[in-house]
């Protein structure tokens, strides 16, 4: 968890009343709320709650909102393209392992690296052993195909991918899901490191424990809608909160 308290600090992210629908369902209504730099916020909520479609409309990876707006770091960013977004320094990753499967893994983190910053050859592959070490990646996993790995080399390949890109705000979209006990202590410490580097951080986690423990505060959401926003101990014993989600199966 980081050190971020009192609310003290300029918010790296405002969002204000952002929505998107998809014909009749509503899957963000008119959400609003503010990250501050350095924060880890958590979200959580059931299945269906509009959490990832949040991420999606963030980074616009792959659609933004209908109304409502983004500013990060003061700057409107609702109207930009995903590229402008993410060279701007929000960087996701994804609930499912989204690896180019036909290249090796330090193709995978080459690939984003010189995708959004530029930087080929000897640069970029330091950038890459800096980015696997700081969350963990073997090295000599490098030149291994990315399809070979099992499903958690490839979350951390997929999280060094993210960290090659230098995010200032990281979105995590549920790191630990299909993972077990140890492996979510290493999602765990990662998001502390990371966090602990000065890197601002969204996570979408139905892993309570993980979330209580590195979360600064929490955000629940349930049909679209902001239902609790708070320190994740105060918020979890809300009614609202226990109905919606918490006495929902995982």
């Amino acid at each position: 968890m980081s050190t971020v308290a009192g609310n003290t600090m300029a918010p790296i992210l405002q969002v204000d009343a952002l929505t998107k629908s998809f014909g009749a369902l509503v899957a963000v209504n008119n959400l609003s709320f503010s990250v501050e730099s350095g924060e880890v916020l958590g979200i959580a909520g059931p299945n269906g709650s509009g959490k990832s479609t949040l991420f999606n409309l963030i980074s616009r990876i792959p659609f933004g909102a209908d109304s409502g707006g983004i500013r990060y770091d003061g700057r409107a960013i609702e109207r930009m393209s995903e590229m402008q977004i993410t060279r701007l320094g929000i960087v996701r990753t994804f609930q499912r392992e989204a690896v180019f499967s036909s290249l090796s893994c330090v193709d995978n983190i080459l690939v984003a690296i010189e995708q959004t910053l530029g930087i080929h050859g000897a640069e970029a592959e330091r950038l890459a052993d800096e980015a696997s070490d700081l969350v963990g990646f073997p090295r000599n996993f490098h030149n291994m195909n990315a399809a070979t790995l099992p499903v958690f080399y490839q979350k951390q390949l997929m999280m060094a991918s993210a960290v090659a890109q230098r995010p200032r705000l990281l979105l995590l979209d549920e790191p630990a899901s299909s993972l077990v006990e140890n492996e979510i202590d290493w999602v765990r410490d990662t998001i502390s490191n990371l966090n602990g580097t000065g890197m601002t951080i969204l996570l979408i986690e139905h892993v309570l424990p993980l979330l209580m423990s590195v979360s600064d505060r929490l955000l629940v959401m349930e049909l679209g809608s902001m239902i609790a926003l708070g320190d994740p101990a105060d918020v979890t014993r809300e009614k609202a909160v226990i109905e919606a989600y918490l006495g929902q199966p995982a």
